[in-house]
């Protein structure tokens, strides 16, 4: 049996990231509701607002990198 070809391994591997990825957008998005939820419900203060805000800002500037590296196909 023959080894696939490299690009077969690479598009694997990007459309394994590109699903990685699309799995932790849905997490993130259901703990920003979590959030919200808690915030409209006042069991937040407001520094676990802040620390949640700035945790949420970061996870989407990281989220950002992974798209860019899977759609430029690591290439970064």
């Amino acid at each position: 049996m023959t080894t696939p070809p490299r690009r077969f391994a690479v598009d694997a591997g990007r459309g394994l990231g590109g699903l990685v990825v699309a799995v932790l957008d849905i997490l993130r998005e259901l703990i920003e509701r979590q959030v919200l939820r808690r915030m409209d419900a006042g069991t937040l203060t407001p520094d676990e607002i802040e620390r949640l805000g700035q945790a949420l800002l970061e996870l989407d500037r990281q989220f950002r990198e992974l798209r860019t590296f899977f759609d430029d196909g690591g290439s970064t």
